[in-house]
C-alpha cells in the first residue's frame, strides 16, 4: 500500500510539472499580448488623435512640412514628444546630459488611448493642475508637493525610462513621455495605477542648473 501511494505521488508531481511550461507559457503569453495592445494604442494616437498629429522621427527627412511634429521612440516602449522643439534659441539653451541637474514639473497619467483628463490622474506637482483638480471640486492628494522637483539625471530620481526620454532635452522643454507598463510601474498594483497600466508623464523642465 505504501509502494502504491509513493508511486501515485510521483505520478502527480510528474503530471504537475509537465504543467507547469505550459502555465508559464500562457502567462507569458497574456503579457505579449497586453504590452502589444499598449505599444498599438499609443502609436494610434499620436499619429492619429493627439495634438497636432505626430509622426515618426524617422518620418521627418520625408515629409512635406517644413517642421513637421514627431515623436521619437526607443524600442518601442518609450515614446517622447517635445512640444517646444521648434522653438527659436532653444538649441542655445543648457542641455541636459548624464550628471546634469534640472528642476521639473510634472503630471502623470494613466493612458487610456485618448487624449489624458483629470480623471485619469494620479501625480502633479504642477499647481496650475492643483488649482483645477480644487476648482472642480476634486480632493487633491495631501502627499503631493507643489514645487518644482529637483533631479540629477542618471542618479535614479526617476524612471530609468523618464531619464532616457529626458536626456537631451533643454530648459525650458515641455515633454510628453508615453510609456507601455514595463516602462512604468510594471505588475505592481500603485495607488490608484493598475497593475500592467501605461502612462503618460506631461513634464516641463523649468530650469537646468
Amino acid at each position: 500500500m505504501k509502494r502504491y501511494r509513493n508511486i501515485l505521488f510521483m505520478m502527480v508531481m510528474l503530471v504537475t510539472m509537465l504543467g507547469m511550461p505550459s502555465i508559464f507559457v500562457g502567462c507569458s503569453n497574456d503579457n505579449d499580448t497586453v504590452l502589444n495592445q499598449q505599444q498599438k494604442s499609443i502609436e494610434n494616437y499620436l499619429r492619429s488623435s493627439h495634438n497636432p498629429r505626430l509622426i515618426d522621427e524617422a518620418e521627418v527627412p520625408e515629409s512635406m512640412d517644413d517642421n513637421p511634429p514627431f515623436y521619437t521612440r526607443w524600442d518601442m516602449n518609450i515614446y517622447r514628444y517635445i512640444a517646444t522643439y521648434y522653438n527659436e534659441g532653444r538649441d542655445a539653451l543648457p542641455k541636459i546630459s548624464n550628471g546634469t541637474t534640472f528642476d521639473i514639473t510634472y503630471t502623470a497619467y494613466i493612458f487610456t488611448g485618448n487624449a489624458p483628463t483629470i480623471n485619469s490622474m494620479f501625480a502633479t506637482n504642477d499647481i496650475d493642475i492643483y488649482n483645477e483638480l480644487v476648482a472642480q471640486g476634486l480632493t487633491p492628494s495631501d502627499y503631493w508637493d507643489l514645487e518644482p522637483k529637483r533631479v540629477t539625471l542618471g542618479d535614479g530620481d526617476l524612471f530609468d525610462s523618464l531619464e532616457t526620454a529626458l536626456k537631451g532635452c533643454y530648459e525650458g522643454d515641455e515633454v510628453e513621455i508615453y510609456l507601455t507598463y514595463p516602462e512604468a510601474y510594471g505588475k505592481d498594483y500603485i495607488g490608484k495605477v493598475p497593475s500592467k497600466s501605461p502612462q503618460v508623464w506631461f513634464i516641463k523642465i523649468v530650469d537646468v542648473l
